[in-house]
């Protein structure tokens, strides 16, 4: 099977429609050897300055340039806290399980940089 990335749903749909990947599943589309899946645009994103232990805004705080940059899953906001978003957590766990059961992954996400970050 071949899985098939795109950014957004409504593109994946188009896709999936020249695939002949009509069978609608929870998070993806899959049909004709292929499965296509989506992000919500950025999935994953840098950490907020208080993941790294950096509270309030200070000039002498900046630039913040940490040893390892930690990436976080999208967050809500519960109240005065974050939190991994539902939505995002449940299509990482759709596009992982596909990525891990597929022989071939196929990147249509947009040519340019952000496309390509939404990807990685």
């Amino acid at each position: 099977m071949k899985v098939i990335i795109a950014e957004k749903p409504s593109v994946a749909r188009d896709i999936a429609a020249i695939v002949g990947a009509d069978n609608r599943k929870d998070g993806y589309l899959e049909g004709n050897g292929y499965c296509v899946t989506w992000a919500f645009g950025h999935l994953i994103g840098l950490a907020m300055p208080q993941d790294y232990g950096i509270t309030g805004f200070q000039a002498e705080n900046l630039p913040i340039l940490p040893a390892e940059f930690k990436l976080l899953p999208r967050q809500v906001k519960d109240g005065k806290e974050y939190k991994p978003d539902p939505g995002t957590m449940k299509q990482l766990k759709v596009i992982k399980e596909l990525f891990n059961k597929c022989e071939r992954i196929v990147v249509a996400t947009d040519a340019g940089r952000e496309g390509e970050l939404i990807f990685r």
